[in-house]
């Protein structure tokens, strides 16, 4: 059986030390972290579309409970809307609920009129009446000049309108930090944390009177460092040398975390965590599990959560942890379709409340019998039936080839020579976009077509007819390679920011 194994944590090692500070140890407790956005407003990876590579990351913007961008305007001043009349009709104010109050860097601003809205670090946030651009460049193979406007939020690739910019979401701005320490968003932790800046190393909170081995460093403050917003600096008594505190915890790096990323010091001692700025948003049905190949979603019962990809030519092969890493246009516009009727007896959604919000990198997908599902940076979360124990992952890598039934209907189907593939004929796939044969048609111009009127085309003619496949993409074609084929893979959800 195929099953994903937890990573082992070596031993802890070396002669535990009672650590003592000069300050009241019950007042060093910890404290949760807010969450990164508030109920209704969305994180959204802005990415840069390459050939035959994954998209690449480039900033993360701001977006609402449908994921659709959120603008800044640049004539406003730090708490305060200019936008009126006819500017308000082209970019309406983004307006909170009425619950809504200020968390972190997002404030709820007083409009003359007394209507509300939304504001981050200051700035106003609306959104747009038209249709928004595409937002995602496209990069050239073998380009080694990048182009500095796929960087601003305010470049005519992202905004409609001069003076307009995309909201972009900047934690690090507000975030008063010691030289050495940077914001980070750290996957492991499922949130933005605090790393030292010289080695990128986690950094981690510890009550004071908590026991720690000779595997934890105290993050040390120079002799003329000053304390700056949330951190402080301890004395300590074992050798009266400083120490950096977050939130009146002392600060560590530990020995067993042997690159950028990981976080094992949070699993070795569960009375340490990580230091976090802002923890990210998940839902209760879900957990983050720490494998072998990365964080990967799981339900709280430890079924291991699922994702759909149409299949790409990648170099550097299939097994890589991002190597099904999609662009959050192209996982919104596939949707829930990828996935319907006899699909949902082997693969079952992962339904959300009828309450549930949109919040971070979580959205909430309405299916066409009106339940809810979860969806996690665009795509929606699946459980596979063939996984029967905490910790299978027998869906990972499945493969389901697409082809154009005798009357232009497009139906799952098995090859019959890979063991990872699905049972056949698990039903159709109604998916918008139409191409002919593999490495044509998408990114070169096709017209989208809509699922009923491909059911319906007639076959074509002539024994060497090539089948109609069905794709998704839902967006501008320009934004699309050439190197899809008439498929896509289930694989697991890696937590990736």
């Amino acid at each position: 059986m195929n099953k994903i194994k937890a990573t082992c944590v070596a031993p802890l090692m070396g002669l535990l030390l009672t650590t003592a500070y000069s300050v009241d140890a019950a007042s060093l407790t910890a404290s949760s972290a807010p969450y990164s956005t508030p109920a209704g407003i969305m994180l959204i990876n802005v990415s840069k579309l390459m050939d035959d590579a994954i998209p690449q990351f480039l900033w993360r913007r701001l977006g609402d409970a449908d994921g659709k961008p959120l603008y800044t305007f640049d004539a406003d001043q730090k708490g305060s809307s200019s936008c009126y009349d006819q500017c308000a009709v082209e970019f309406p104010p983004f307006a909170p609920a009425a619950e809504a109050k200020t968390e972190g860097d997002f404030s709820v601003i007083t409009r003359k009129d007394k209507s509300r809205q939304w504001a981050y670090q200051g700035k106003p946030l609306y959104r747009y009446s038209g249709k928004d651009p595409g937002g995602e460049p496209v990069g050239q193979r073998f380009q080694l000049k990048e182009d500095p406007t796929w960087a601003d939020p305010a470049s005519a690739v992202y905004t409609p309108k001069q003076g307009w910019r995309r909201a972009s979401f900047t934690p690090e701005k507000t975030a008063s930090m010691p030289p050495d320490v940077e914001l980070v968003a750290l996957a492991v932790a499922n949130g933005f944390a605090f790393v030292q800046a010289s080695t990128q190393m986690t950094i981690y909170a510890a009550p004071a009177s908590h026991k720690l081995s000779r595997d934890w460093q105290p993050l040390r403050a120079s002799a003329l460092a000053l304390p700056v917003g949330d951190f402080t600096i301890i004395k300590r008594a074992d050798d009266g040398s400083r120490q950096w505190a977050y939130k009146r915890e002392p600060l560590f790096t530990y020995a067993g975390d042997l690159t950028s990323g990981e976080a094992l010091g949070a699993v070795v001692d569960k009375e340490v965590h990580t230091a976090l700025a802002y923890q990210n948003f998940i839902p209760a049905e879900v957990t983050v599990g720490q494998y072998l190949k990365g964080p990967l979603l799981t339900t709280t019962s430890g079924q291991t959560l699922y994702t759909q990809a149409r299949y790409q030519t990648l170099y550097g092969g299939t097994e890589t942890r991002t190597s099904y890493g999609v662009s959050y246009n192209e996982a919104k516009s596939q949707g829930t379709v990828g996935c319907d009727g006899e699909c949902m007896m082997t693969w079952k959604p992962l339904l959300a409340p009828q309450n549930a919000q949109a919040r971070g990198f979580w959205e909430v997908y309405v299916r066409p019998d009106g339940t809810k599902q979860w969806s996690f940076k665009g795509s929606p979360l699946y459980t596979y039936a063939g996984d029967t124990q905490p910790g299978d992952a027998t869906g990972n890598n499945r493969h389901v080839v697409v082809y154009g039934g005798a009357q232009g209907e497009i139906v799952y189907a098995n090859p019959g020579n890979d063991p990872r593939s699905p049972k056949a004929e698990l039903g159709k796939l109604a998916m918008h976009d139409v191409e002919e044969g593999r490495g044509r048609g998408a990114g070169r111009g096709n017209a989208a077509a809509p699922a009923a009127a491909q059911a319906n085309a007639a076959p074509k003619e002539g024994p060497q007819a090539k089948p109609t496949v069905a794709l998704a993409t839902g967006q501008d074609d320009a934004n699309r390679n050439s190197f899809h084929s008439p498929g896509f893979y289930w694989h697991t959800a890696i937590v990736h920011y």
